[in-house]
């Protein structure tokens, strides 16, 4: 591995003022809610808030005019997110047009580290927005407990 970070991004232009591009990132959320099935623990895992995800998620459906990339079911039970066969194809796609993109750009790389005088094998750390977290194992923050009213004596 290189210490040198690349992210592929895929850009399709702008609907509705909105950039409609692929990049790590929505990669990611497209993972989190494949791996968790719901928008609070993709949210949970990636560290964004709901608010934030769900903005993420529309913004992602109309990267296609075909279909959304991501399902939304609102009924009972088994209500959730999912990914749609399209957002399947789109993330396996992704991945592999990043996995070919690393594997040749990988010599040019380590060139230019050495160039710039970095260890080429030094083992970057993962940037946090590129982590994909188990939900269960986060802390949640727990709310201040409130102290107990007292009566005033007159």
């Amino acid at each position: 591995m290189s210490s040198i970070w690349m992210f592929l991004q895929i850009d399709f232009g702008d609907v509705d003022d909105q950039s409609t591009s692929i990049g790590p990132h929505r990669a990611n959320i497209l993972e989190a809610v494949d791996r968790f099935g719901s928008i609070s623990a993709a949210a949970l895992s990636i560290n964004l808030t709901f608010r934030r995800l769900w903005a993420a998620v529309q913004t992602i459906n109309k990267l296609s005019d075909k279909q959304p990339l991501i399902g939304i079911r609102r009924t009972g039970r088994s209500s959730g997110a999912f990914l749609t066969p399209l957002g399947k194809e789109v993330l396996a796609q992704f991945r592999e047009i990043q996995r070919v993109a690393n594997e040749a750009l990988e010599p040019h790389l380590v060139e230019f580290e050495k160039l710039v005088g970095l260890d080429p094998h030094a083992q970057p750390p993962v940037p946090n927005y590129l982590q994909i977290n188990d939900p269960d194992t986060i802390a949640r923050k727990k709310k201040p407990m409130s102290r107990p009213k007292t009566r005033k004596n007159n």
